[in-house]
């Protein structure tokens, strides 16, 4: 599997493992009928950072996290537990950095339901 289905991979199995308020309903990408609240993974892009004799890159992943029917302060704790889960960890099953937890946002969508951003960057090896 490359580096970055990877990461995509051990993101969501780090939520799911981390934040019981979602109870599981982590995906790359949720049906129109998924029940809020929930977490889909957005858009991701990487750089290169390689140097002379290590291959590598520096890899960002949006974390969405959708709800609705709750005040903002409810999506705000559920931000501030998927930030918590994800920044400052790192895992063996790549060569990387510790993740990085560089944007938090909490908004309104034009859909009507909340929407919380967590933006994560990784230096991977590979």
């Amino acid at each position: 599997m490359r580096a970055g289905r990877a990461l995509r991979r051990i993101i969501m199995n780090r939520i799911i493992a981390e934040v019981s308020d979602l109870a599981g309903k982590v995906y790359d990408r949720a049906a129109e009928d998924t029940a809020y609240p929930y977490v889909t993974l957005g858009p991701s892009y990487w750089v290169d950072d390689s140097t002379e004799c290590i291959q590598a890159r520096s890899q960002t992943v949006q974390v969405d996290v959708w709800h609705s029917g709750a005040a903002k302060g409810a999506l705000e704790d559920l931000v501030d537990d998927v930030s918590a889960a994800l920044d400052g960890w790192a895992v063996d099953e790549l060569t990387m950095h510790p993740l990085r937890v560089t944007l938090a946002r909490v908004m309104d969508d034009p859909s009507g339901a909340l929407h919380g951003v967590v933006q994560v960057e990784a230096m991977v090896e590979g």
